[in-house]
């Protein structure tokens, strides 16, 4: 509960508001969220799997602890 006391330049006149209530706007989260899973196997976090990026070239790739590239 809020109140708000809004008191006049003349002291016998004052404006009491009770339970104010200000209303934000929600604003919208946009996202483009994937799930990480293995490029290779397609086992994710789910399934009990690590899974590590790794650039290959100019992409990024996903792989599992099995799947992963040696240099």
């Amino acid at each position: 509960m809020s109140q708000i006391l809004i008191p006049d330049f003349d002291s016998s006149k004052s404006l009491l508001f009770q339970d104010l209530y200000f209303v934000r706007k929600k604003s919208m989260v946009h996202t483009t969220v994937i799930e990480a899973v293995c490029t290779v196997c397609q086992k994710g976090l789910d399934d009990g799997m690590s899974v590590t990026a790794k650039r290959i070239g100019p992409n990024l790739r996903l792989f599992c602890q099995y799947h992963i590239p040696q240099e």
